[in-house]
């Protein structure tokens, strides 16, 4: 098994949500979702709030192939 680099991460590797850029909210009453219970903004609805990349859950690496 090999591991690559995340390409759907902020930036390619970082282990960032592509959407809040890491964050877990999004500034703004226009954008969908749920205020947070801290008042800082929408919690991110495609991180659920982590700021984690939801493909490579955080890692930066995404795994390739498998036990032959």
């Amino acid at each position: 098994m090999s591991t690559h680099l995340c390409n759907e991460c902020d930036s390619p590797g970082d282990g960032n949500c592509p959407v809040c850029h890491g964050i877990g909210r999004l500034p703004g009453d226009s954008v969908s979702g749920s205020i947070d219970d801290l008042g800082g903004g929408i919690s991110c609805s495609a991180c659920g709030g982590n700021g984690e990349c939801q493909s490579c859950e955080g890692s930066g690496e995404i795994e390739f192939g498998g036990e032959g």
